[in-house]
């Protein structure tokens, strides 16, 4: 079963979240993944801002690498989702603290941990160098991958129009991440290493996962169902609210 290595309170005000990041940031593995991918999983959280609630999914994959395509294949899945209060603010630069306590109750509940957690949201690609993809591969001390869609800071050229292109993110003269051209002529993608990966393996791993779609399969899967989820408790909503006015 998958554990909380490293677990800290969540309700905490905006400077407190700040220290935590810096402190936690000190736990960080950059580092080649050289696994054998086999078991994957992906996250993704849905909010309905009026009710301040989210909506979280977990998904869990089995993969197997096709040579053919020089992609990975998903055999099975698996979906495990929850749903809750949200208590802390949209603030950029803070997903984790909205997000990760949504997805701990679920994450609590897997069985076997898988090889790799792919995260809709940034790693290293941080102002303070630990996105939500960083704060969840060190709690759980397992390898992870940040994968947002749009930037969240840094500068970049822009890719070359053909799927694989890419160029560097940078950040104060470092590099951050990795700017990803998943498909040709679509927007690119946001790639950084969180936990126990680097940027070659982080970028390698999300292209695998991108065939029919600008979004690897595995994260555009959970984003559906968490958007699913969202729309079943409006409508659920709404027809509450139609009962008790007719």
């Amino acid at each position: 079963m998958m554990q909380i290595m490293y677990d800290h309170d969540w309700q905490v005000d905006v400077s407190c979240a700040k220290e935590l990041q810096r402190q936690l940031s000190h736990r960080l593995i950059i580092c080649p993944f050289e696994n054998e991918l086999r078991y994957v999983a992906a996250v993704d959280v849905s909010y309905h801002r009026q009710a301040k609630m989210g909506f979280a999914v977990v998904g869990l994959f089995k993969v197997q690498w096709d040579s053919v395509t020089g992609k990975y294949q998903l055999l099975g899945e698996e979906y495990l989702q929850y749903c809750g209060a949200v208590n802390f603010p949209y603030i950029p630069g803070y997903l984790s603290f909205r997000e990760i306590p949504l997805l701990l109750p679920i994450l609590k509940q897997v069985k076997s941990s898988p090889d790799i957690i792919l995260v809709d949201g940034a790693g290293v690609a941080h102002p303070r160098g630990f996105g939500i993809a960083s704060h969840l591969g060190v709690i759980l001390d397992r390898p992870t991958v940040g994968c947002a869609k749009s930037r969240l800071c840094g500068v970049y050229q822009e890719p070359a129009a053909e799927a694989g292109s890419c160029t560097d993110l940078m950040l104060n003269g470092a590099k951050i991440g990795t700017v990803l051209r998943s498909r040709s002529d679509v927007h690119p993608l946001f790639i950084s290493p969180g936990h126990r990966c680097d940027y070659a393996s982080a970028c390698g791993i999300i292209l695998s996962f991108c065939e029919q779609y600008r979004i690897p399969e595995p994260i555009r899967r959970v984003d559906r169902i968490s958007k699913e989820l969202r729309q079943a408790y409006m409508t659920k909503e709404k027809d509450y609210h139609e009962k008790t006015l007719s």
